[in-house]
């Protein structure tokens, strides 16, 4: 007996397969419980919505990276000003505090980040799949988030930088047993692994 899919795009074509069979062989199969007219509405309905969904992401993506240029710009003008700030009031450092700052603090060695938590799989479909994650509560800030991958057993390779903790991975390999990780790091080094993950799409 055949297994039913799991991923989403296995499903789609099954379903267009099932719904054309039955529509062809209706001597053979005279009643079945969802017309395959019914059954190609609904596979419609799903395909709009996942279509309606993946542009939506990509929205989001865009809007991000436009939010993520203005908060740049902002804090490098607000970066700007203080350090003028500090050098026309370095003999009365007590004036920075009209500016909602105050003298620089000495400088604290930085720390590698924590381990990433909750690493999961959230989507995924024939050579791509949507990983996410949680980031570490200990250690020194995050930099940016390193995606590996490897068989099992094999050796751990990269596959891609995120500055979220949330990545697409596209063009990944079909029909083979993939392990995923991820490590956050920073300029100190890098923190702990997160757990692993198993995709076979």
């Amino acid at each position: 007996m055949a297994r039913f899919p799991k991923s989403e795009a296995k499903i789609a074509a099954l379903a267009r397969l099932i719904a054309e069979g039955l529509a062809n062989a209706g001597d053979e199969f005279p009643s079945p419980p969802v017309p395959p007219a019914e059954l190609s509405a609904q596979l419609d309905a799903y395909q709009e919505k996942s279509t309606r969904l993946a542009a939506g992401r990509a929205e989001a993506k865009i809007r991000r990276i436009e939010k993520n240029k203005s908060l740049k710009t902002l804090k490098d003008s607000m970066r700007a000003n203080l350090r003028y700030a500090e050098v026309w009031a370095r003999r009365h450092p007590e004036r920075l505090g009209q500016l909602g700052w105050g003298s620089r603090r000495p400088r604290t060695a930085l720390k590698p980040p924590g381990e990433v938590r909750d690493i999961a799989i959230r989507d995924e479909g024939d050579t791509w799949l949507l990983l996410a994650w949680n980031a570490p509560v200990d250690g020194g800030a995050v930099g940016v988030y390193q995606v590996q991958r490897r068989k099992p057993g094999g050796s751990w390779e990269d596959v891609a930088t995120s500055m979220d903790a949330i990545e697409l991975l596209r063009d990944q390999p079909r029909g083979v047993d993939l392990e995923y990780r991820v490590l956050a790091l920073n300029r100190a080094g890098a923190g702990s692994p997160s757990g692993t993950v198993t995709a076979v799409l």
